[in-house]
């Protein structure tokens, strides 16, 4: 199904002229992006699993002793493959197109939650859960995005961070799922096969709408910004670009300001459990609170992103990157 026609005179995004019709893409987009992104729940899902791996046999579960670093495997290789697949992907989205790539992605995503959905140990799930899931997000990651950023080269912060909102909501939107689905179709495996179900049937339909506008393309009224005489190559192939000292320095800055957030997100809920235990909350009494307060979390960490898209488009990248880098700092002051 051809969502938007490619012809050079007459070019339609659901049958709407481009100028409006590319918003659709951007829903989509935010869509994919928050199935995706269901990873960053793991710190929700990972209570109830963790209890199922302890439970003893007599009582339905796995009886096996499992410490934190054993329950956050799985969470560390989902984002360690993640990251390895996506650089690697990019030169076939250019060679294959976003739908196809996506597509592929969506179906491996899904695949992860329901084989983890049969783990019988932490090892288990690292593998089946965190590789393979991992490596799903990492191809279909890009997808959206750069779909995003051709449609709207007038825009490309702004797009771009909108189709990102839907990573930052789905901690809370993806956790708060899985408990209602946990509590009603039988505990949180059951809930895994069924959000791996959705996943890949979501992330598959709405990739096939996912496609690149017609070269030259540009929005009625707008023109590219004409480069400077002998101003700064902007932009470089993969081997170009790991010849560039500038993309070293902007990789140790992206690190910096990912292991902050990525930090937070992976132990949000066992870190409030400690903090509860330790003023005697009975699990059971704050368990669900825990979970409704990922909210503000997950609010921050959406509005963030397109909130800065924008001031990238206003403000410059640097700018906008020191910006980042000081709230960063000044927040993680004031949790210490």
């Amino acid at each position: 199904y051809e969502g938007v026609q490619l012809m050079a005179d007459d070019v339609k995004i659901l049958g709407m002229p481009p100028e409006s019709g590319r918003w659709l893409l951007i829903i989509i987009g935010t869509i994919i992006e928050l199935c995706l992104c269901a990873v960053y729940a793991y710190s929700i899902i990972s209570v109830p699993l963790k209890k199922v791996f302890t439970t003893s046999v007599a009582d339905g579960g796995f009886g096996l002793t499992v410490s934190a670093m054993q329950m956050s495997l799985p969470y560390i290789a989902s984002l360690a493959f993640f990251a390895l697949t996506m650089p690697l992907v990019g030169k076939y989205i250019e060679k294959y197109g976003p739908r196809k790539v996506g597509m592929l992605g969506g179906v491996i995503v899904g695949l992860g939650w329901i084989l983890g959905s049969m783990a019988t140990s932490p090892m288990m799930l690292m593998i089946l859960y965190g590789v393979i899931a991992g490596i799903g997000v990492g191809i279909a990651y890009n997808c959206p995005i750069t779909t995003a950023a051709r449609w709207f080269p007038d825009k490309r912060g702004l797009a771009v961070g909108l189709t990102l909102l839907g990573f930052g909501f789905s901690a809370y939107i993806t956790g708060k799922m899985s408990d209602i689905i946990s509590a009603s179709f039988g505990g949180v495996f059951a809930s895994m096969k069924i959000l791996g179900i959705a996943f890949l049937i979501l992330i598959v339909v709405l990739s096939m709408f996912l496609v690149f506008p017609p070269a030259g393309w540009c929005p009625a009224g707008w023109k590219p910004p004409v480069a400077a005489a002998g101003g700064k190559k902007t932009d470089y192939m993969r081997d170009e670009m790991a010849k560039n000292k500038a993309f070293y320095g902007l990789w140790i800055c992206y690190v910096i300001g990912a292991l902050a957030g990525l930090m937070a997100i992976g132990v949000a809920k066992p870190a409030g459990l400690e903090v509860a235990a330790n003023a005697m909350i009975a699990e059971a009494d704050i368990t669900q609170k825990l979970t409704d307060l990922t909210l503000i979390f997950a609010f921050c960490n959406a509005i963030g992103r397109p909130l800065f898209g924008t001031l990238t488009d206003k403000l410059t990248p640097p700018r906008t990157a020191i910006l980042s880098y000081v709230v960063i700092i000044v927040a993680s002051l004031l949790m210490y």
